[in-house]
């Protein structure tokens, strides 16, 4: 990190201009607040050509982090069910999600853009922390974390979550002056795992509740399926093409994204392939023991399934990828909650 702070537009951290772009003119801010019993600093912005930079700063104490890493050291573990790996994130004080949102001048901006970083002060146990504290996987206290810190005066024995966002101006040009600034947190929903269940054909039910309101959740279909051969393009590997697509309803309708249904199960592995006799240099793959398939349950499989409906009150999800049809499938309620209310904060 240079001497001089330099902060554009389109580049994230380091002083280093990703378009030949002229940096921000620095406007101190010095503002501090409380936000989901949280502490949050926004030291500057940074007034460019093309829009306004923020940097939004979220403090964790260090014996809070002490406290984390020693709970959740065995997550090196890397067989850690998703469900206890969820819980780690949840709990992880340098993680919280969120969108930013200013008002600038009386009108609203969006941001376009952000980057993250995360700086650790427990050094000793940064590899313990690595898997649920890392952001951006790289290691903690760089160069660059350590610049911000001192940058801005931060006190190096706490944890820093370093949030910098852009958001384009309204107009063609930069406005000629700022004469309110405000910015607005709106904390992102997260995953809360429910109680398990089992269906074995069209009609069973399963009765659950959330907040004291009680859900029936009866399966319509139950639909074995299998991807088509092309749905992966990684001729090194076998991977699992089988599923089973659930659709389903709950009653009462629930709030909008409130509730999703996902398998208890992970998806098989990918099996690597040997090779063929007439071309015995197939590239090796790097660390296959732990490729995983990107989306599993609901992600790429939703994509095929053939179970459809014009009924927007019936669901559907997909169990996990295996190469075998399970015996049986375990589903999971999962609750999708947002424990905190959007809150503005007067920044001029």
């Amino acid at each position: 990190m240079k001497d001089v702070w330099k902060v554009y537009f389109n580049g994230s951290f380091g002083g280093k201009s990703p378009d030949g772009s002229h940096p921000g003119q620095a406007l101190e801010l010095n503002h501090k607040f409380r936000f989901a019993g949280r502490d949050w600093y926004v030291p500057a912005a940074y007034l460019t050509a093309k829009g306004l930079v923020l940097d939004i700063l979220m403090r964790a104490d260090k014996a809070v982090l002490e406290d984390f890493c020693k709970k959740w050291e065995h997550l090196e573990n890397e067989d850690m069910p998703n469900d206890i790996l969820e819980q780690a994130e949840r709990e992880n004080p340098l993680a919280f999600e969120f969108l930013p949102q200013i008002e600038l001048n009386g009108q609203t901006l969006p941001f376009s853009q952000g980057h993250g970083l995360s700086y650790h002060p427990l050094f000793q146990n940064a590899a313990a922390c690595e898997a649920v504290l890392d952001e951006d996987e790289t290691d903690f206290d760089t160069p660059t974390e350590r610049a911000i810190i001192d940058h801005y005066g931060l006190n190096p024995e706490d944890g820093w979550a370093i949030h910098r966002y852009s958001f384009p101006w309204k107009t063609k040009r930069r406005p000629k002056s700022i004469s309110s600034l405000a910015l607005t947190l709106t904390p992102q929903p997260v995953r809360v795992p429910g109680a398990e269940f089992e269906v074995q054909k069209p009609g069973d039910i399963f009765a659950f509740s959330h907040n004291g309101i009680p859900y029936t959740l009866t399966a319509q279909n139950l639909e074995p399926q299998t991807l088509p051969k092309n749905a992966f393009s990684d001729a090194r590997f076998d991977f699992p093409n089988r599923f089973t697509a659930m659709t389903y309803t709950v009653s009462p309708a629930p709030p909008k994204n409130l509730i999703s249904v996902e398998d208890c199960m992970q998806n098989d592995p990918p099996v690597e392939r040997k090779a063929p006799k007439d071309y015995p240099f197939m590239p090796e793959a790097q660390n296959a023991a732990v490729i995983g398939i990107i989306g599993g349950a609901d992600g790429p499989t939703a994509l095929f399934v053939t179970a459809k409906s014009e009924d927007k009150a019936v669901l559907t999800t997909c169990s996990a990828l295996h190469f075998a049809p399970p015996k049986k499938i375990t589903w999971r309620i999962v609750f999708h909650e947002t424990p905190f209310a959007p809150e503005t904060f007067p920044l001029l």
